[in-house]
């Protein structure tokens, strides 16, 4: 099953590649929109993947790109480029070095998380992207990324759909004024529940523009319910800077 997942992937003709810059590497696969115009500007999604796909291949993190964007309709209907980066199978997206006596990510971004925003920028002066349409979307390790990124970054995402991660709430403030969709399920036995319940408490206490779903007797694999949510794309690719 796993395997057909990455073929039918394969067959959308992603560009393969490994982002290198000083000393440090980033196996990342690039999808073109269909019909690709150069002439035309296109917003950009960034999945992050979940801590099984880790490693070099540069093919597992495919599997869990949502269907809805890929798929026949979906390719129609968002006409985008999607940037698939593959964390280092000894690294995260993000670190909480005290956890779970505390919540605080470190400082500096992980080695792997850097490459991504350091490879998005370059992206950026390369092709016809949409700055003001930047998504970032991911669940587990990437819907941690997807939260940690965004507040490194705040001024380069136009929203965020993390999904069933853990977050450092102290960066409430810095993301509130991005469009968030969390989700989680309520039986989560990876990442409890609570986490994504503290981080939307705290957004909505700085008057975030956060959106929750969290669903009922749902284990750590919520993603399948999230990414299948039928208006959860129409409202990201609505939002813009």
């Amino acid at each position: 099953m796993l395997h057909s997942a990455i073929c039918a992937q394969e067959n959308l003709s992603y560009t393969k590649d490994v982002y290198v810059t000083a000393g440090d590497s980033l196996p990342y696969r690039l999808l073109y929109p269909r019909d690709y115009d150069s002439k035309k500007k296109y917003p950009m999604v960034v999945f992050l993947h979940g801590s099984g796909q880790r490693g070099n291949d540069n093919q597992s993190q495919l599997i869990g790109v949502p269907k809805k964007l890929t798929d026949s309709l979906g390719r129609i209907k968002y006409p985008c480029f999607i940037l698939v980066p593959q964390c280092a199978k000894k690294d995260v997206w993000v670190k909480f070095p005290n956890f779970p006596n505390s919540l605080k990510a470190t400082d500096a971004a992980t080695p792997s998380a850097g490459l991504v925003l350091a490879k998005l920028d370059e992206l950026l002066k390369e092709l016809p992207i949409d700055r003001r349409r930047i998504y970032l979307t991911g669940y587990s390790m990437g819907g941690e990324g997807t939260f940690d990124l965004m507040a490194r970054r705040p001024k380069l995402f136009a929203a965020g759909v993390p999904i069933c991660s853990v977050a450092d709430t102290a960066t409430a403030n810095m993301i509130r004024n991005i469009p968030i969709w969390a989700f989680h399920g309520d039986q989560d036995e990876v990442n409890d529940v609570k986490y994504t319940r503290m981080m939307v408490d705290a957004l909505q206490k700085q008057k975030g523009k956060v959106k929750y779903t969290e669903y009922p007797g749902v284990k750590h694999n919520s993603w399948t319910k999230s990414y299948a949510e039928p208006e959860l794309f129409d409202w990201l690719f609505a939002q813009k800077k």
